[in-house]
Formats: structure tokens, C-alpha cells, sequence
């Protein structure tokens, strides 16, 4: 049954894409501004890629939050010592350093993508359970919303789905062949989509047929009350193209 509120839409690109080459190609009024000011004047929402290769210092966080617009927010892809460690063997300390970090987007805060590797299969349950207690104990970490996207198959499975509806996290949708996910969990307060390219290799991009099923579909988790969060990670110019693309579906 659907829902008196209708969910949020945010919607961006993995890692700061633009529709142009360089800042000689910006607009005349955002030729002196950074390359986020002219992006966040675009789009409502950016996946944060370099936060999986390297932890970003606290005063770029919040330099980035006091950037953008109010109704902007920020998904952060977690540090990959933590999610692609072998044996899943992080250290506390270093969740605890990362979500510190991360805080400081204050008012800007979207999702926490938690990736794991093809490497990292349901064997894995123990501490992937183990960190998402770890991420429900501390207050940094409140506020955001917590995505799992899985990249072994062997996660699907019902024990997986009520773990993620125990600690409130959505299992992402996502579009990798070897390890594609339509499913959400039932208790998902939201929905956290990432789109790979048709082939889910990256490249290419998406029919306006199939971003209108996308579009219909978003329309309804709304209408549900489902906050839904939406990244192109294909090539530039396809991502560029497909996001607006969507964005003007979801508008009209």
C-alpha cells in the first residue's frame, strides 16, 4: 500500500563527471567556481569513488558539504582496506577513522556504499554482520544510510535479506552479470540503484525505453515512501546523457 509521504530522489554519477572537457567549456558564470559547484548545479547527488582508494581528510569533506546546495547529498564508497581486506580482517579503528571523516558532511548526508568483492562470498556473514554492528554502535555513522552491494551471487540468499532488514540497510540493485540484484529486501526504507552499462561492463548507454521502465518503476518505491538513490557509473558522455535523461522522466 502506498505510503501519505512520497520518498526522495537523488540522483548522480560515480565519481565527479561533467558534460564538458574542461573549465574553458563552463558556463560563463561558473568559469571561476570549482568543478562540484558546477556539477551540484546539475544534479542533486554524487557516489564518492575516491573515498574506496584513499580516506579524504576531514576539512575536504567539509569544504565539499559547504559547496553544494542544501537539498545536495553525498554517498561515500567505503575505504577498501576495510571492505576488500583479505578474510574480511579490517580493524575497527580504521571504521571508526572513516566514518569520523565522513561526518563532516554534516546536513549533507546520503549513503555509505559497502561494496564487497567478487572475492568476499557468504562465508564472509560472520563479519560483514560484524561491521554493520560496528557501524549501528557508533554516532558518526548515524545519519547515513547504509547500502550493501555484493558481487558473489552465493549472497542472495533469505539469511542475507533479514540481516539487511535488521540493520536497516538496502541491498543495492545493481546490473554486474555476474552478480546482478532485482531483489531489495522487504524492510528497505529505501532503494540504492547503480547502473553499469547494459552489458554491466562500464561501457555504453542505456535506451530511453529502458530509462523509462527505470523512471515508472522509481515512481512507485516513491510513492511507497521509499527514498531512492540512483548512480551511473558506464562511460562519461553515456552517464551524463542517461542521468539527465532520467532526471527529466522522473520531473515530467
Amino acid at each position: 500500500m502506498a505510503g501519505s509521504r512520497i520518498g526522495s530522489y537523488s540522483a548522480g554519477t560515480s565519481g565527479l563527471v561533467l558534460p564538458v572537457p574542461n573549465k574553458q567549456a563552463f558556463p560563463p558564470a561558473f568559469r571561476d567556481k570549482s568543478r562540484l559547484t558546477y556539477y551540484s548545479s546539475m544534479f542533486n547527488s554524487l557516489e564518492v569513488n575516491s573515498s574506496f582508494y584513499k580516506v579524504p581528510q576531514a576539512a575536504t569533506v567539509r569544504k565539499w558539504a559547504e559547496m553544494v546546495p542544501d537539498d545536495f547529498v553525498f554517498t561515500f564508497k567505503l575505504w577498501q582496506e576495510i571492505t576488500h581486506i583479505k578474510g574480511l580482517a579490517y580493524k575497527q579503528e580504521d571504521v571508526l577513522r572513516f566514518m569520523d571523516v565522513i561526518d563532516q558532511a554534516g546536513t549533507k548526508k546520503g549513503c555509505l556504499l559497502i561494496q564487497f568483492p567478487p572475492s568476499i562470498t557468504v562465508d564472509k556473514y560472520g563479519p560483514v554482520e560484524d561491521l554493520l554492528g560496528i557501524l549501528q554502535s557508533i554516532v558518526p555513522a548515524h545519519g547515513w544510510k547504509l547500502a550493501l552491494e555484493f558481487r558473489h551471487p552465493s549472497w542472495y540468499i533469505g539469511e542475507v535479506y533479514e540481516m539487511a532488514d535488521e540493520y536497516a540497510c538496502s541491498i543495492v540493485l545493481h546490473d554486474i552479470p555476474k552478480s546482478a540484484n532485482k531483489r531489495l529486501n522487504k524492510q528497505a526504507a529505501f532503494v540504492y540503484l547503480r547502473f553499469h552499462g547494459p552489458a554491466g561492463d562500464y561501457r555504453g548507454g542505456y535506451s530511453d525505453d529502458y530509462l523509462q521502465l527505470q523512471a515508472a518503476q522509481i515512481s512507485h518505491w516513491r510513492r511507497e515512501g521509499k527514498d531512492v538513490y540512483v548512480y551511473f557509473n558506464n562511460t562519461i558522455g553515456d552517464a551524463i546523457r542517461n542521468l539527465m535523461t532520467l532526471n527529466n522522466l522522473i520531473r515530467n
